[in-house]
């Protein structure tokens, strides 16, 4: 049976680890700005291929899982309704991790 909770990512990140899925652990809201680590930035968009999602400022959803491979790993999510509904008091759930490979 398909996990109804599904999390995509648009490639391959460094930091999924080639996990699968995880568990929800935390939600926190993040303010990505010029004052924002070069490390935390890196950490969130670098991709294996060595490319880097455009993140831009704003406010985020900072969910951290732990990965199916025992892996903690954290990931930023747009401020909108769907995401407060679909993360927000959903920790203890599991999520798949789709990977968006094209």
């Amino acid at each position: 049976m398909k996990n109804i909770n599904v999390i995509k990512f648009d490639g391959e990140y460094e930091k999924l680890r080639r996990q699968t899925g995880g568990e929800l652990i935390d939600v926190r809201i993040i303010t990505v700005d010029e004052d924002s680590s070069d490390e935390l930035i890196d950490y969130d968009t670098c991709r294996l291929d060595g490319t880097f999602y455009d993140l831009k400022f704003g406010e985020y959803l900072q969910l951290t899982f732990m990965g199916n491979l025992g892996i903690p790993l954290s990931t930023f999510r747009k401020i909108n309704t769907e995401n407060l509904e679909k993360y927000c008091g959903n920790e203890g759930a599991y999520f798949d991790f789709e990977v968006n490979n094209e």
